[in-house]
Parts: structure tokens; sequence; C-alpha cells
């Protein structure tokens, strides 16, 4: 299950950027991938090679998981009281379409 996205924004000079574009073209990468790349990789490593731990990498995972999961089981249920209640409406309109009809019936009959 994939974790929600959002969009950030964030200050760059545009000497930074431009190398930021020029990188990105060069490993044949869109800027979001190879930002999201470099950033993933200097959280592992570290500006001086002490980056994140694998278990605070992993408890970061953990959380986002937890947090996909929770905004899937939200919208699921969402969906499922919306199914709830289109069944209701649709219940309630066949049984008075079932009693206008036997109410005709009965009229036809006579």
């Amino acid at each position: 299950m994939k974790t929600k996205k959002k969009k950030r924004a964030f200050a760059a000079t545009d000497t930074l950027w431009k190398l930021v574009e020029e990188a990105a073209k060069t490993a044949d990468m869109s800027i979001n991938e190879w930002l999201t790349t470099a950033v993933t990789t200097q959280l592992k490593e570290g500006v001086h090679g002490e980056g994140l731990g694998k278990d605070q990498v992993d408890s970061v995972k953990e959380l986002a998981e937890a947090e996909a999961l929770n905004t899937f089981s939200d919208s699921l249920t969402k969906a499922i009281e919306k199914t709830d209640y289109i069944f209701k409406v649709n219940r309630e309109r066949l049984e008075k379409s079932l009693k206008l009809a036997k109410a005709l019936n009965n009229k036809n009959s006579k």
C-alpha cells in the first residue's frame, strides 16, 4: 500500500535549481524522482557519513504505512456508509413502487 503524498515546497536559488535540473536530466529522472532519491540517500548516509540508523528509517516507514492504512480504512468506512445509504434509499423507493403497483393492480382487478 502506498503512502499518501502531499505537495511540499522549498526555496532554492536559481543556481541550485539549475544544478538539480541538470542532475535529474543526467540521471534520466524527473526532478521529483531525483530529489526524493537524493533526500533518501542523504538521510541514510548523512552529511558526514552518520545518517539515520536502519531502525530510525524503519520506524518512519512503519509510521507512514500506519498512516496510509488509517487513511485507507477511513476511506473504506465512508464508502461502506455511502453504499448503505444508497441501498436504503433504493429499498424505500422499491417498497413505494411495489405499494403503488399493488394498488393499481387491485384497482384494475375490480
